[in-house]
This record gives C-alpha cells, structure tokens and sequence, in this order.
C-alpha cells in the first residue's frame, strides 16, 4: 500500500539499532527460536546475537524461555508491541513532569547559577484559553500536594470567556489546594457554587465590592505567575521568576490574613 511506514523504520524510531531491529523481526518471522536459529535468519554471527537479544531484552521487547536446557527468545507481538509504546509514553509524560519540577534546577545549571527570568506572552481570547490550558497541563497528575493562589472576578471571566465554567477551564485539579480571593459580583455565587463539589480543598475570601472589582486574573502556581487583562483588549503574560512569585505569595497572604 501507498505510504505504509516500513516496520524496520518504524522500529529504529523506537530506538532499535540496524541490528536490534534485524534480530526482532528474524523473530517475528520465525517465532520462538534458538540464538543459532536467530543468527541464521538475521544473518548475523551467533556472538553478536547473544548480546543484541539481551540488549532488546532489557529494553521490554523480547521474552526468554528455557525448555529442557534449550533457550529460545521470542519477539512481543503486534498487540504487545503498542502496549509497550503505551508503557513508554506514560514513562515520557512523567519525566516530563519531574524535569518541569526540576526547572529552578535545571536553570541555576546555566550562566554561575544565575536565574534568567522568562516571560512570555499571550492575546486574543485564545490565547487566554491557552494559559488555562497550560496551568491545568502543569498541574494534572503531580504526586504530591500544592498550592495554588488566585485573585480574579469570576464575572469578569465569564464576560470574556462566556461557558468557561462549562469548558472547565477553571482549575480544579487532583491533589490541588487553592486558596483565592474573589470579587464579590453575581456570577461568584455560580463559581464558589461549583468548586464546593470539587473534591480538591478550595478556600476562597470575598473582596468586597466597596474596593471595586479585579480588572485581572491572577494565578500562582509553582515558579509561575500569571496576569490576564479582563477589560481592555484580552492578554496576558506568564512570568516564570522564583523572587517574583515569592514577592507574590507575600502580598496574598498578607491580604488573605487582612480579609474576614
């Protein structure tokens, strides 16, 4: 068929060797097999075969069998070929997920140790979406608790982002603790509404109308903060600086202690 990848391709992208992939399908032609019998199917010397089938062994694509005293290797069929791509994919998204724990880390390696301050930014009203979406990205499925702060008018979202309780683009993931401060307008009842049948641990302080209502959304997680322009015309900026999100977490919690 017309643009069918070839399987020794799509083999090497895995991460096989010329050879590794060689001896892996001289399996899946000729099923369970001796090193003597792999060698002659793969034309590669019986020495080279030994330590390329353990080789695909550890890596989780070849099994062993001893039957009275005679070895024989066999190669994960179709089905166990995608579940071990699944496996790797799942191992992939939770190193991504410790090297973005690692970031302060990883950054202090360059330039003395010295922190560069990154920011980035965003228009449009998907471009605010797409700050959400980052957030909950950065959030889902971290193995320990954390907080999370927020100052915003949920009235003021849902003027530019109408639905996005249904689009649930509000964060609200596992293990999460939130704490924010919102402004007291009719559609806070709605959201403070919704976050109670959260299973998460939410703690929310009315801003009082009297000191007028937030013209931004104000997020804090980890070594991120970010502003997000409700009034004028949609923006925002994420700010990745540990001084300035611990600046940050002061001024909250200052006021959170001020609020009743």
């Amino acid at each position: 068929m017309k643009n069918m990848p070839e399987i020794p391709l799509l083999l090497q992208k895995l991460g096989l060797s010329e050879k590794e992939t060689a001896v892996f399908l001289g399996l899946v032609k000729i099923g369970p097999s001796t090193v003597s019998e792999i060698a002659d199917e793969a034309k590669i010397t019986r020495t080279h075969v030994y330590e390329l089938a353990n080789s695909l062994q550890q890596k989780g694509l070849l099994t062993q069998m001893e039957t009275k005293g005679v070895r024989r290797y066999e190669a994960l069929d179709h089905a166990g070929l995608l579940a071990f791509i699944s496996q790797k994919q799942k191992e992939l998204h939770e190193l991504g997920k410790s090297f973005t724990l690692a970031t302060n880390q990883f950054n202090a390696l360059r330039k003395g140790g010295k922190l560069k301050t990154k920011v980035r930014f965003f228009e449009g009203v998907k471009g605010i979406e797409s700050i959400y979406h980052e957030i909950k990205h950065d959030l889902k499925g971290q193995p320990s608790a954390y907080e999370v702060s927020t100052i915003f008018s949920p009235g003021r979202v849902e003027a530019l982002i109408p639905g996005w309780l249904e689009m649930e683009l509000y964060i609200d993931e596992p293990g999460m603790k939130k704490r924010g401060i919102v402004a007291d307008t009719p559609f806070t009842l709605k959201y403070l509404k919704k976050m109670k049948s959260s299973k998460n641990t939410h703690a929310y302080k009315i801003w009082p109308k009297s000191t007028d209502e937030f013209p931004t959304d104000t997020i804090c997680w980890w070594n991120k903060i970010t502003l997000i322009d409700l009034v004028d015309y949609p923006s925002g900026i994420i700010i990745e600086d540990p001084a300035i999100v611990q600046s940050f977490k002061m001024w909250f919690e200052f006021i959170w202690q001020k609020l009743s």
